[in-house]
């Protein structure tokens, strides 16, 4: 049977494109989590050690400003700098959880807020009630820094929110005004930055599901191109592909494995095509596709060559062997029926003709013609039989449509 590719997945992707929040489909979670570590993990190491060092840098700031605290100051942040970076890059050499990766800046930015408000409300600086506003960058850094979930930095921005506002309340020793003072600028940078995270993780679910969108589609189309529709098997132009490409790995090796190829076809297809109809014929072709299929080995080329004919290369098969495989089928095929109404079924047989690589320098154009050539001596000798093809033997000419070799048998039914 034909089979499309990621079907259930693209359909999942294109309901999830058409939701406003675009959420990942719980199936592609994991895909999700791959394609966004290639793209980030290495740029979130990156800002988190350009963050840890800015904040560690700001400490000369912050000296200036609170010159009372500033031993205070060195020991408290640079400590608590050296111990994120150190965490940093643990989780980046033995982890490597993006998730974690992406919430770890927001949440040392908790723990970074908190020390410098525990500096700042240590300090009888007269600035202190103007540098709190300063405080503002550790909102607008931490979600400047998410990129693939939302939802958990809402919790770390509520997180920071909080700290912020216990450290100003007791920075301004609880007055009221200078609370609503703060908030009239602190909240709409909270919501700028929190639309900024929101925008930015959007972005990133969307590049994934449209690049994943896209790389399914390819290899749907890619399918297509190469695979019959009817059957499911290789088309003509894929076999020969692979064909080629096995052909020119034995060239340049000086004991290689023999290669056989068996051709095969409908016995009186068109007469079961006239008599029952083509949805009939259709049938028998995919019946035979997946009774050949379950015949081969991995390692065979199998594909409908056109109309009811169908071929398959061997590789590391001698011609006797290749002529059991190919018996072995066309007696499984004989065995089979396919149902015509509730009465009725048919039975049909196979022709197969087959032939070897004699030498490296046959193409494989000249053993297609080979095999073919065995198929019509198949063809006829009476059909529903195996012939190889022998060189010394003159060829019987080929008919001039395949299939139109004269033979008085009835096509068999079933329940007549």
């Amino acid at each position: 049977m034909p089979h499309e590719l990621h079907k259930e997945s693209r359909l999942l992707i294109q309901e999830a494109l058409k939701d406003p929040l675009v959420r990942i489909p719980r199936a592609l979670k994991s895909d999700y989590y791959s394609h966004q570590k290639g793209l980030h993990l290495k740029y979130l190491l990156q800002v988190n050690l350009f963050a840890q060092f800015a904040y560690a840098s700001y400490t000369l700031a912050d000296i200036y400003v609170l010159t009372d605290v500033h031993t205070l100051l060195i020991i408290t942040k640079l400590g608590f700098t050296v111990l994120m970076t150190l965490l940093t890059i643990w989780i980046y050499h033995h982890k490597q959880n993006l998730p974690l990766f992406d919430l770890l800046l927001p949440t040392s930015i908790i723990g970074a807020s908190a020390v410098w408000f525990f500096n700042l409300n240590q300090s009888e600086s007269p600035y202190t009630q103007i540098y709190q506003y300063a405080s503002l960058v550790f909102i607008v850094l931490a979600n400047l820094s998410v990129h693939v979930h939302f939802k958990p930095s809402l919790i770390t921005s509520a997180l920071i929110t909080l700290m912020i506002y216990i450290g100003v309340y007791f920075n301004v020793d609880g007055d009221r005004q200078q609370l609503i003072l703060f908030s009239l600028i602190y909240l709409p940078v909270l919501s700028f930055s929190i639309y900024i995270s929101w925008n930015s993780t959007l972005k990133s679910r969307i590049v994934f599901l449209q690049h994943t969108l896209n790389e399914y589609n390819r290899q749907a189309f890619e399918h297509m191109a190469h695979t019959d529709s009817l059957t499911g098997l290789n088309n003509r132009r894929s076999f020969e592909y692979l064909a080629h490409r096995h052909l020119l790995s034995i060239v340049e090796e000086d004991h290689p494995d023999p290669t056989s190829l068996i051709v095969f076809d409908v016995d009186h297809f068109k007469k079961i095509n006239d008599n029952y109809g083509h949805d009939i014929g259709d049938k028998v072709l995919k019946i035979i596709a997946e009774t050949a299929c379950s015949e081969m080995r991995p390692t065979d080329i199998l594909a409908r060559y056109g109309g009811e004919e169908f071929i398959a290369l061997l590789p590391n098969t001698h011609l006797d062997d290749a002529l059991k495989i190919a018996d072995g089928l066309r007696q499984r095929i004989e065995r089979t029926e396919v149902a015509i109404d509730q009465q009725q079924s048919l039975r049909f047989t196979i022709s197969v003709g087959a032939a070897i690589l004699e030498t490296c320098e046959n193409d494989l154009y000249t053993l297609i013609k080979q095999a073919d050539i065995a198929l019509y001596q198949a063809k006829a000798n009476g059909r529903n039989r195996v012939e190889h093809y022998d060189p010394f033997v003159s060829p019987i000419l080929e008919p001039q449509v395949h299939g139109s070799w004269s033979n008085d048998r009835p096509i068999k039914i079933v329940g007549e």
